[in-house]
């Protein structure tokens, strides 16, 4: 049988920024710990005995009572915002499972840690600095009229690696090279805040925990699509209009053919020392089957993309679905630089050019809401490790349907006297 293993570092904080003061503890009652793409902030909770046991790593033997001789707590460690580390396992391998801040500290019988990622500096951290507001050659970081920084072709590559490099945390960053159009950024809000906002343009941001350090990722493709799947949803989709025909297709193609290597340069970037795909069995090593099957489902219902320049009050726009359909989502793109021609055949062209970006701007978004794969979860042990966006393989199921590849959204571990389990929740059927 395979012995459980458990390893938590709690590192001493200055301003949030870890020291290379830490404490190592060896021994835990229970974690549990969930994890999301679709949730701006991972958490974690671990329950662990009030003692703090002397073999502990890190201390120094003569400071083990404060003082006034009184023997130390579990709270001379576990200190609110302090940055720690939970590492998970069997037979003496340990996996990062979750790195963050501790945010309370609760004791009865026991003591209860509750704990959330480093979205948790994030919700600290303003996104536009105060200081040096006038420096005229940030554009970034400039006084407007109104308190409100207006960022003309807003990219979350640029604006947030530049601004998060600052910052001096443990982490690498991911972010997505895309410009947005114009984005209004209040100068009260917090990073954290402004990643909220993305989510209505269909841009994901939540922390990839891999061996070295976690990643920041922001990204429109947090299910991995690729740019076949892309073109076959199009296909599948594609509502015709007067800018809306073979020509603009044939763009599209094009512009997919692009589009493939970057997905690829994105995967390759993201990956820190875990395969990121994991294989099942039913009846073998999963121990629990809730798993519903759903198929892809655009009836009914359409999306749009409008797309604003700076000499036209009236956009260029797409539409993706059934042209019959409901419109439930109008995405807006705003250029306050960019002019499209005046003479009729330049702006024909231009026009045909931007349709068929628009059309990889709303497939990305369109194929996130109902595609084929699953609802629910299955249970099973804690290796292999999985993580959010991870592929899972599952084999040998009586439903046909549930055999495949699969995108995992969610995870949720539980550690302790009960074993080591995963709760894997699956979204869309991978392509293979």
């Amino acid at each position: 049988m395979l012995k459980l293993n458990a390893k938590i570092k709690v590192y001493e904080t200055v301003k949030l920024i870890p020291t290379p003061k830490f404490y190592e503890f060896n021994y835990v009652k229970n974690v549990d710990i969930s994890c999301s793409y679709k949730s701006l902030t991972d958490t974690a909770t671990i329950v662990m005995p009030q003692k703090v046991y002397t073999d502990t790593k890190g201390f120094d033997m003569n400071l083990f009572a404060n003082a006034n001789g009184k023997e130390k707590t579990i709270h001379d460690f576990f200190k609110l915002e302090n940055y720690i580390e939970i590492f998970l396992g069997y037979d003496g391998d340990y996996k990062p499972a979750f790195r963050g801040y501790i945010t309370g500290v609760q004791t009865d019988v026991n003591a209860t840690i509750s704990c959330q990622d480093i979205m948790y500096a994030f919700k600290k951290v303003k996104a536009v600095k105060d200081d040096n507001v006038q420096k005229p050659n940030d554009t970034f970081n400039i006084v407007a009229i109104n308190p409100t920084t207006n960022v003309d072709i807003f990219n979350p590559k640029t604006f947030f690696e530049k601004r998060i490099k600052e910052l001096k945390l443990p982490i690498k960053v991911d972010a997505l090279d895309e410009e947005l159009g114009n984005v209004l950024i209040n100068r009260s809000h917090s990073l954290a805040q402004v990643f909220e906002m993305l989510k209505d343009k269909g841009i994901y941001t939540y922390f990839k925990i891999e061996k070295t350090a976690p990643v920041l990722t922001i990204t429109n493709n947090p299910q991995q699509h690729t740019a076949s799947e892309l073109g076959s949803f199009i296909d599948r989709n594609f509502i015709k209009s007067p800018l809306a025909g073979t020509l603009v297709k044939k763009l599209i193609n094009q512009g997919l053919s692009l589009l493939s290597s970057q997905l690829n340069k994105v995967a390759e970037s993201v990956s820190g020392g875990f395969l990121g795909k994991a294989r099942f069995k039913f009846r073998y090593n999963i121990i629990e089957d809730k798993l519903i099957v759903i198929n892809e489902s655009t009836k009914n219902t359409r999306i749009r993309v409008e797309k604003y320049f700076k000499n036209s009050n009236t956009p260029i726009f797409i539409e993706l679905g059934d042209p019959n359909g409901q419109l439930i989502k109008t995405h807006k793109l705003h250029s306050d630089t960019d002019e499209l021609p005046k003479d009729p055949e330049a702006f024909e062209n231009e026009a045909t050019k931007v349709a068929s970006k628009l059309y990889q701007y709303a497939a990305l978004r369109a194929m996130e809401s109902k595609p084929s794969g699953f609802e629910g979860y299955f249970l099973t042990f804690g290796e292999p490790f999985v993580r959010p966006t991870d592929k899972v393989i599952l084999e040998n199921a009586k439903d046909k349907e549930k055999n495949g590849t699969f995108q995992v959204e969610k995870v949720e571990r539980s550690y302790g006297e009960n074993g080591y389990r995963q709760k894997i929740y699956i979204g869309r059927r991978v392509e293979v």
